[in-house]
């Protein structure tokens, strides 16, 4: 939870920043906190697919199950292949 906030507050802080790059013509300002919004906006994401994740798994544990199980399977086929 605190983590979505954090995020907003970086993506906030690096809009603003952004905003004054531009009033100043600094473009390496400007840069540097768009990647910094994206880099915010990416780490959301990835917060809230990690939920979705932790949801369906704690719903239906015997599809997760089978799914990790298919997966060590084909790895374990593309390793021992010679």
């Amino acid at each position: 939870m605190f983590g979505k906030a954090e995020d907003k507050v970086k993506e906030v802080a690096g809009e603003a920043q952004e905003k004054y790059g531009e009033l100043t013509d600094d473009y390496g300002h400007q840069v540097k906190n768009a990647a910094r919004k994206v880099a915010a906006q990416g780490s959301q994401a990835a917060q809230e697919a990690a939920e979705v994740v932790r949801d369906n798994v704690e719903n239906n544990p015997f599809a997760a199950i089978s799914i990790a199980a298919g997966v060590g399977l084909l790895i374990g086929l593309l390793i021992g292949r010679k």
